[in-house]
């Protein structure tokens, strides 16, 4: 039980971070503005539909890519959501490191022989 003890240690420690900090701070604040919520909602959404359709195989056409251009640049133009997509970002990054240090050691699964001889 000492390693689910650890993980939740870390859970807190997480909760006390910077970078969760200023998530929540920024994450609040696009609470209490509904059009702004809206707003980032909608960009994440087609911004989910895209990286699906791409990971599918799925062709994405012009006109798709350049109206999410022109949505990203209207984004990047709300300091708020910026602000958001920057601290969502910092906590992601933070996590994968963790991830990355927790499995660092572990052997789990089996490797190709082949890959081990061709680095």
């Amino acid at each position: 039980m000492a390693v689910y003890d650890t993980a939740h240690k870390l859970a807190r420690e997480l909760k006390k971070s910077e970078e969760y900090k200023a998530y929540l701070e920024i994450k609040e604040k696009i609470e209490e503005n509904p059009k702004t919520k809206e707003m980032l909602l909608d960009f994440q959404k087609k911004q989910f539909k895209l990286q699906a359709m791409a990971i599918s195989g799925q062709e994405i056409t012009e006109e798709e890519k350049e109206n999410f251009d022109k949505l990203s640049e209207i984004i990047k133009l709300n300091k708020d959501i910026q602000k958001y997509l920057d601290a969502e970002y910092r906590m992601s990054v933070m996590l994968a490191d963790i991830q990355k240090i927790l499995f660092a050691d572990l052997e789990i699964g089996f490797k190709d022989e082949e890959e081990e001889k061709h680095p």
